[in-house]
């Protein structure tokens, strides 16, 4: 069979169309982005960028309600955006099939931290898959339709950024036509109220048993047997670190979660040593410990707890790690913001203002924290910039400055700006609109009124949303211009009240493409 060399978040959004998928939503976040702009590209499928996690999610579980399978797409940290839905809709169920593709992030090269997902999908007692090459990513996605409505629960697609954002072959398949609407009312198990949710939680928990017999019945998980007494734990990708080892050691291959403990068991007990390798947090190490005093891993110091474990702490254990003089090695670039990037322009008169305390937010203007602009003081998680504004100001702190992008704002900062109206707070809020996701590769927004597919929408109006939010005043300004951005940031800082400033300039790489 002819093979397709495929990016991992390709191969992924191909399994899904091959499946039959009606629908697709996310909200731009490395490393899975590419998982929702394949689709809106490469077929026929209604494929949206959503606002946040939350409303993507939402909308791809009533796709489900419907009959029809749905595929919602995020990063790790998106899911905590989207866990109120997500750990509910475990106990409500599915009709079609719905699909969750988290990208993790270990090492944290483009997130604010390095959570573990396999976790989430325990806490919500759902089934979670985690390939370990491209091919997988597509057949496991494809699969996990067919499970999902076996058993009338989402299913987990856990991936990390080596692997989304890597190359590799792929036999593609036929794709299957979209499954008939079928929508019916059932209030006793479509309605999370009290009178019904600890009977569907009971439902739930009998459902465990299924999916570990349907997890055992793919073979997800296995012993590939070898020669010696010691042995080899893989999950997910680092089944490929081991194989790097060319070694013909016993290896158990987990791909699928929950991970039957007797598999583990029967595994760890016939061998004198079991190194276990996950990336992302010892969760199989834990369960391994219970069977044997000797496994090595994250837990026992072997393995680093942090970071990206990829392979060479592996080949270090064997002696097989080669040594690399420091000539030898890359010097490390951090990121920095474009040259002509508006947004450096912004903080240039920002740092002139000199307010007391800036909050920062996610995205390319986070880049100012960095020298030489060094302009935030603080950065948490998409959207809290002006609620930690508003609870320093809420002490008596007076020329406070919270910024956030645009596309952060409509993701999260919206309902934090009414709050602070609300509670009558004293501070400037600066929004810095470049007319795109940036940082994740310039996706479009609401503000900019163009679709996931390239069509043209409502342009939501920014200024008239800051007005109706109850903003104080709200100014827009080029940040190009740096008297008059100045100006505007020191009184916006001065006045009583929630004062916005607006910085509008688009990104100057999507400017050089919308001039060409």
């Amino acid at each position: 069979m002819e093979k397709t060399l495929m990016l991992g978040c390709d191969a992924i959004a191909r399994g899904a169309i091959e499946a039959g998928i009606s629908y697709a939503s996310s909200y731009p976040g490395t490393p899975a982005t590419q998982i929702l702009e394949y689709i809106a590209k490469n077929s026929n499928v209604k494929a949206e960028w959503s606002v946040n996690e939350k409303v993507a999610y939402e909308v791809a579980y009533g796709v489900s309600l419907t009959g029809r399978r749905a595929l919602c797409s995020m990063k790790h940290v998106g899911l905590n955006v989207a866990s109120d839905p997500f750990m509910t809709s475990a106990y409500l169920g599915v009709r079609g099939g719905l699909v969750l593709a988290v990208g993790d992030d270990p090492g944290a090269y483009s997130s604010q931290n390095e959570q573990d997902s396999r976790f989430y999908a325990s806490f919500a007692k759902i089934p979670c898959f985690e390939p370990s090459d491209i091919q997988e990513a597509k057949d496991m996605t494809y699969l996990a339709f067919e499970i999902s409505e076996r058993l009338g629960l989402p299913v987990m697609i856990r991936s990390i950024t080596r692997l989304l954002h890597c190359y590799g072959p792929v036999s593609l398949g036929s794709i299957n036509s979209e499954k008939e609407i079928k929508l019916e009312k059932n209030p006793d198990y479509l309605i999370a109220v009290p009178k019904n949710v600890v009977r569907l939680h009971r439902e739930l928990n009998k459902k465990q048993e299924k999916i570990k017999e349907i997890i055992k019945e793919y073979e997800f998980n296995k012993i590939l047997p070898g020669k010696g007494k010691i042995g080899i734990i893989a999950c997910g990708i680092t089944y490929l670190y081991a194989k790097e080892l060319e070694e013909s050691l016993p290896i158990l291959k987990i791909s699928a979660y929950p991970v039957d403990e007797d598999l583990i068991k029967n595994f760890v007990t016939t061998l004198d040593e079991v190194i276990v390798i996950e990336e992302g947090y010892p969760l199989v190490e834990t369960i391994a410990r219970k069977y044997s005093l000797n496994i090595r891993g994250k837990l026992s110091g072997d393995l680093p707890l942090e970071g990206e474990l990829g392979v060479e702490p592996l080949l270090k254990i064997f002696g097989k790690l080669k040594s690399f003089e420091t000539e030898d090695k890359i010097l490390l670039r951090p990121p920095t913001l474009c040259p002509g990037c508006p947004h450096r322009e912004f903080y240039k008169a920002l740092n002139e203002a000199r307010p007391t305390f800036v909050t920062g937010d996610i995205g390319c203007y986070t880049l100012g924290a960095n020298p030489p602009l060094t302009a935030i003081d603080t950065c948490l998680c998409m959207g809290a910039s002006i609620s930690k504004a508003a609870g320093v100001v809420s002490q008596g702190i007076k020329r406070v400055a919270a910024v956030i992008g645009d596309s952060t704002f409509i993701h999260t900062g919206i309902p934090a700006l009414i709050n602070a109206v609300y509670n009558k707070l004293n501070l400037l809020v600066c929004i810095l609109d470049n007319s795109a996701v940036a940082m994740t590769g310039h996706q479009p927004t609401p503000l900019t009124g163009i679709t996931a597919k390239g069509e043209e929408t409502k342009k939501i109006d920014l200024v008239e949303l800051c007005r109706s939010c109850g903003a104080d005043s709200v100014e827009v300004v080029d940040p190009y211009d740096k008297k008059a951005t100045y100006e505007a940031i020191k009184k916006g800082l001065d006045n009583p009240g929630v004062n916005v400033v607006i910085a509008r300039r688009a990104c100057i790489l999507l400017a050089k493409r919308l001039k060409s």
